[in-house]
């Protein structure tokens, strides 16, 4: 019985585009972009969070959307590096 590997003709169309967006083509790079996006949604919820305090105008219901996206945004990083230290404790557990 023969088994071919998978080809490239197997990945979907967005997983290339996933890449192509990632600074390099490595799990480094993509977690190095996904750590950006959320320091980026941090920052422009504090923007927001400040210009709201001082009285600036404001719309309440963006900054509330801006600070409710930055929070799921880091609670889903740090179920992501818990999981991935899990991972790795898991993989330090196995014999060899």
């Amino acid at each position: 019985m023969r088994i071919d590997g998978i080809g490239s003709q197997f990945i979907p169309a967005s997983v290339d585009t996933v890449r192509s967006k990632s600074s390099a083509d490595s799990f480094g790079g993509m977690i190095k972009d996904a750590i950006s996006d959320v320091n980026e949604l941090q920052t422009n919820a504090d923007q927001l969070a400040a210009k709201l305090a001082v009285g600036d105008p404001v719309d309440i219901h963006q900054a509330m959307i801006a600070m409710q996206k930055a929070s799921t945004a880091l609670q889903f990083t740090v179920q992501v590096r818990n999981k991935v230290i899990e991972a790795y404790q898991e993989i330090m557990k196995m014999q060899v």
